[in-house]
């Protein structure tokens, strides 16, 4: 047997587990991985978004018959319209952009953006254009993540959505995981038909992306809004200071 199956499991469980208790960034461990086991970026970026799928339905599955499922019905459609169109948008510009060029810009961007965790909601939810200024951003995000393959992305997706739209931090997770899982599937499959796809670390990927992403869900479900809270600024930052070493 394969040492690296095995070792793929243990390093998608644990980077699951931080990604499941910050709600983001299981990305950050995996995509140098999957490079350093000697695969190249086309096989990462498949198995990088074959493993989204199982972070995001483990997340998923801990948030069932949980408070934090939101209502908004509405809002979910538009933004899976939105995230279905732009992943589609993104992955068709993929070839023509050089991911490295964004980092200096992402890095700013996230530590600039890490105050509006703070802020205080309901000031901002009197604010006329709020949601039409998120899904603008929400927009412009999800083509940028589709087209750099970069968790930065959604870091400032969570950063946005309990922002503008007046979500508590748990709510939004689960509307960005939803979000992921739809742009997951998309890139999975224009990336795979190219033969990208190494099947066998990318199943041992997803059972550990699947158990972490639960057992990191139900942690920070248990601690509440406020842990998630750091625990994302938490992992924000370190994919800030990431991006700029």
């Amino acid at each position: 047997m394969d040492p690296l199956i095995f070792l793929t499991f243990i390093v998608a469980l644990v980077s699951s587990i931080l990604s499941g208790m910050a709600g983001v960034g299981g990305g950050l461990i995996m995509q140098p991985y999957w490079l350093l086991i000697g695969l190249s970026p086309a096989q990462a970026a498949a198995n990088a978004s074959f493993l989204s799928l199982g972070i995001g339905v483990g997340s998923l599955t801990a948030f069932q018959k949980t408070k934090y499922l939101p209502g908004h019905k509405k809002l979910i459609i538009l933004l899976a319209s939105i995230t279905v169109i732009a992943s589609v948008i993104g992955a068709l510009l993929l070839p023509h952009f050089e991911a490295n060029s964004f980092k200096p810009a992402l890095a700013i961007m996230t530590i600039a953006a890490l105050p509006l965790l703070f802020v205080n909601k309901k000031k901002l939810s009197t604010f006329k254009h709020s949601k039409r200024i998120g899904i603008i951003l929400f927009s412009i995000f999800v083509v940028a993540g589709s087209i750099t393959l970069s968790s930065t992305f959604w870091i400032l997706i969570a950063i946005l959505l309990p922002t503008l739209f007046s979500l508590t931090i748990l709510q939004s997770t689960v509307i960005r995981r939803l979000m992921g899982v739809i742009q997951a599937v998309i890139l999975f499959a224009l990336l795979t038909i190219s033969g990208n796809f190494v099947w066998l670390y990318a199943v041992a990927g997803i059972i550990g992306a699947f158990t972490g992403s639960y057992i990191g869900t139900r942690i920070a479900i248990s601690k509440g809004d406020q842990f998630a809270r750091y625990a994302l600024a938490s992992m924000a930052l370190v994919s800030a200071l990431a991006l700029l070493i």
